[in-house]
């Protein structure tokens, strides 16, 4: 699924216009220096379980992070990202993705961008449903 999700982030014009490919799993390298940039984090997957077996479907949060140097940049990413994804659903890679949906949305300051604060940052959960 994951691969899935990175490939269909990088393959959308509006989501690519905003941040390039500057779209990484886990954490930025430290070698790219570009602005803005998207880290992506699987926060929980769970298999969906019926009376009598697994139904094959797994529930997955992923959380998207945004980081810009202004505001209207996180913005437009956050946008861009949001059109996408919110109620998406189709197959990609392999990946069946039942449905997307925005679970949470939120500003927060970039503590984790070193000493100097000077970065924009929002956070987004998404419920993905995908076998």
């Amino acid at each position: 699924m994951e691969e899935a999700l990175m490939g269909l982030l990088l393959a959308n014009a509006g989501v690519s216009a905003a941040l390039s490919n500057r779209i990484n799993w886990g954490r930025k390298p430290q070698s790219d220096l570009g602005l803005p940039y998207a880290v992506l984090q699987k926060i929980s997957g769970l298999p969906d379980i019926h009376m009598r077996a697994p139904s094959g479907l797994i529930t997955s949060r992923i959380q998207v992070d945004i980081y810009s140097e202004t505001y209207t940049a996180m913005l437009a990413a956050y946008r861009a990202i949001l059109a996408l994804l919110s109620g998406y659903s189709g197959t990609v890679s392999g990946t069946n993705f039942q449905g997307v949906f925005l679970d949470a949305d939120r500003d927060l300051p970039a503590a984790d961008a070193g000493e100097v604060n000077n970065l924009f940052r929002k956070s987004l959960d998404f419920i993905i449903w995908h076998d």
